[in-house]
């Protein structure tokens, strides 16, 4: 994410732009980060702590911009990498695609 900077709950995309807004936890580490990168007025992304570890457990990204997410990513052991994902790959509303690997993606 380095095309990114964050602050004050604001995220900024490279130019300057505001792109989203992040929360954070009592001790200041980031909790969750939304987007809309595009500008339409629907979250694009979403990747949340839901644990307060310091890592990601659940991220969701609406791919084509309609407000819906079609691409889902869980943590579902903990261990800092994703592990469980569905994709909406005809944007229907259901998931065609589910596909988990203990080891992480």
């Amino acid at each position: 994410m380095s095309d990114y900077t964050f602050s004050n709950g604001t995220v900024y995309g490279a130019s300057g732009q505001v792109v989203g807004s992040y929360t954070t936890d009592a001790n200041g580490q980031i909790d969750s980060v939304s987007t809309d990168e595009d500008g339409n007025g629907a979250v694009d992304t979403v990747v949340a702590d839901t644990d307060h570890n310091g890592s990601f457990e659940t991220a969701v990204v609406d791919t084509d911009a309609d407000g819906y997410g079609e691409t889902i990513l869980v943590d579902t052991d903990n261990d800092a990498d994703f592990d469980a994902a569905a994709v909406d790959t005809d944007h229907d509303g259901t998931y065609e695609t589910v596909a988990s690997d203990p080891n992480g993606f």
